[in-house]
């Protein structure tokens, strides 16, 4: 990784923030130590902190894409700022996370959006490369398919109750595969 530019690095770190915010999570859940979730929380805002620049340069990318590269970057930059925000704001106790669940979780689907709209243009354009753009189609596939499981149980989407652990546990699934296609992003950029 000797040839990562600065953006390949963020992007890089950008996975690896993500997946450490995961692992938090996973650990919370499993522990119910508030401790993890602390963790998670900081780890998202540094990973949305890293994911501007990620999402800017990978606009840049595809700008031959016209609207829909300026599109998946205005998706994108909306929804790591309202992640970074909602989770900084949850962490200083300055709102309380189940005000602001919903909103957080309509982000981090617009973050998944990104994902596919980068993955499609990287299949549809060769600006980046296709393997990338398979990843993050298969990746976000399941992970919404995951998603509306998990938030069919009532109180889920607002907050109010935990995930059940079977759908939580399979989410993670395609969320390590979203922490591969970003450090593969870091590596083509």
């Amino acid at each position: 990784m000797a040839g990562l530019t600065a953006t390949g690095w963020l992007a890089v770190g950008t996975g690896l923030a993500f997946g450490l915010a995961l692992v938090m999570l996973a650990t919370f859940f499993a522990t119910r130590n508030e401790r993890w979730d602390r963790i998670a929380e900081w780890a998202f805002v540094a990973f949305a902190v890293m994911a501007v620049p990620t999402i800017l340069a990978t606009g840049t990318l595809l700008a031959d894409a016209a609207q829909a590269g300026q599109v998946a970057t205005a998706i994108g930059l909306v929804s790591v700022v309202v992640i970074g925000f909602g989770e900084l704001a949850s962490t200083l106790h300055v709102l309380d996370f189940r005000r602001i669940a919903p909103l957080i979780t309509i982000a981090f689907l617009g973050f998944l959006a990104w994902i596919g709209i980068v993955s499609v243009l990287a299949i549809t354009t060769g600006a980046l490369p296709s393997g990338l753009g398979w990843l993050g189609v298969l990746a976000i596939v399941l992970g919404v398919g995951i998603v509306l499981w998990v938030t069919r149980t009532p109180g889920v989407l607002r907050g109010e109750r935990d995930p059940d652990r079977g759908p939580m546990m399979a989410f993670f699934v395609p969320m390590i595969g979203i922490v591969a296609w970003l450090a593969w992003l870091g590596l083509s950029l």
